[in-house]
């Protein structure tokens, strides 16, 4: 719930692409069962090196939640940004943070463990569009990529009132009814480019995207 009249969304909503589209060889589709259902997509750099991939903010927004967890035995780091007008996007699988992120997340004081669960920033981080909020990705040597959701909290998304694609959100209701296409909000030709690219076994099948 807003905590007061937030601001009106531009129309369109658009977003910086959040890395450089010439490096991204495949994209993760949003809204379709990868080991469990997932909400969020992203980009993959197969002909990239780990720390060769810089990600930016797409869109001036508060860092609000972030957590520090082990997939294996490698440290992943997973953020929720909140842009005031209604959105929220997330990043998960993103390293080599810039100094202010890095600091604000000195709250998260346990040692990284497999729970994900995120702690809330106290204060929030203000983050402006185009900043960089990591330098690599990934989970080197070879699986290097970045998740990368978005989400409108003004109002569920449409597939919601489907009793059965609810349950699978069952465990993500803070965001899963909100997820959109992230595609759509891409700039210039840079969502045609991502529903062109290659994609994991699970191809371009999406409750969010066309």
């Amino acid at each position: 719930m807003p905590n007061g009249t937030p601001p009106t969304c531009a129309e369109p909503f658009e977003l910086q692409t959040p890395v450089d589209i010439t490096k991204v060889t495949a994209a993760l589709w949003p809204g379709q069962s990868r080991g469990g259902y997932k909400g969020h997509g992203g980009f993959r750099f197969d002909s990239s090196n780990a720390d060769s991939v810089i990600v930016r903010a797409p869109v001036g927004g508060h860092l609000v939640q972030a957590s520090r967890y082990l997939e294996g035995a490698e440290e992943q780091v997973l953020l929720f940004f909140s842009v005031p007008c209604g959105f929220f996007y997330r990043f998960d699988h993103v390293s080599g943070l810039s100094p202010k992120i890095e600091d604000a997340l000195q709250v998260i004081t346990a040692p990284p463990t497999s729970d994900s669960r995120t702690t809330f920033m106290n204060p929030p981080l203000w983050v402006e569009q185009g900043e960089v909020v990591g330098t690599s990705v990934g989970i080197p040597p070879p699986n290097i990529f970045v998740d990368f959701s978005l989400y409108d909290v003004r109002k569920p998304n449409n597939v919601t009132p489907n009793p059965a694609w609810a349950a699978l959100f069952a465990a993500d209701k803070e965001f899963g009814h909100h997820g959109v296409c992230f595609f759509d909000y891409l700039p210039g030709t840079d969502g045609d480019l991502m529903r062109s690219l290659p994609t994991g076994k699970e191809g371009k099948t999406s409750d969010y995207c066309e």
